[in-house]
């Protein structure tokens, strides 16, 4: 069975429509991969792209470490249910044009807001369906993979599988 293709996510923000679509979900990753999260981080003020990047982390970590379950859908839900839309009439290759209701990115204020809005997205699409964690204990990057994919890279599964023969080794 094939999965529903849906259109890019879409802002409305200064009378232009920005799309985001299933190929940005690598900038996502990234983004929970760069957030750093330590003492530091929880008493100084933060900028925008370090708070946007810890809440995505945030996510992501729920997400690796309890799957899609209910209560997550529930609190995305919550989140972006304060987000206000409009309406854009859309381009259609095959038919008339049609309506489709859009976030105002005026409305997304918070980090937190615009996140949640995306995720919800992405994970309404599918895009965020093999996210996955590396399992080298001193990478832990997030990833998109194969389900018995383990490592982000090539190189952190042959270092694990050194690490892993030379303890075999030693005893």
């Amino acid at each position: 069975m094939k999965k529903a293709q849906h259109g890019p996510i879409l802002l409305f923000q200064e009378g232009q429509l920005i799309g985001w679509g299933a190929d940005d979900v690598k900038n996502l990753i990234k983004s929970a991969n760069e957030a750093v999260i330590n003492e530091e981080t929880k008493t100084k003020k933060l900028s925008w792209k370090e708070l946007s990047d810890i809440i995505v982390y945030e996510w992501f970590e729920q997400f690796v470490e309890k799957g899609i379950t209910k209560e997550i859908v529930n609190d995305l839900n919550k989140r972006i249910s304060h987000i206000e839309y409009r309406r854009a009439l859309m381009h259609s290759k095959k038919g008339p044009p049609y309506w489709r209701e859009v976030a105002d990115a005026t409305s997304l204020k918070h980090p937190d807001l615009k996140t949640a809005y995306v995720i919800s997205h992405l994970l309404a699409i599918g895009a965020l369906e093999n996210l996955k964690r590396c399992h080298l204990e001193d990478c832990r990057k997030f990833f998109i993979g194969l389900p018995n994919r383990k490592w982000c890279s090539k190189s952190c599964g042959s270092l694990y599988r050194v690490r892993e023969k030379r303890k075999r080794e030693k005893y």
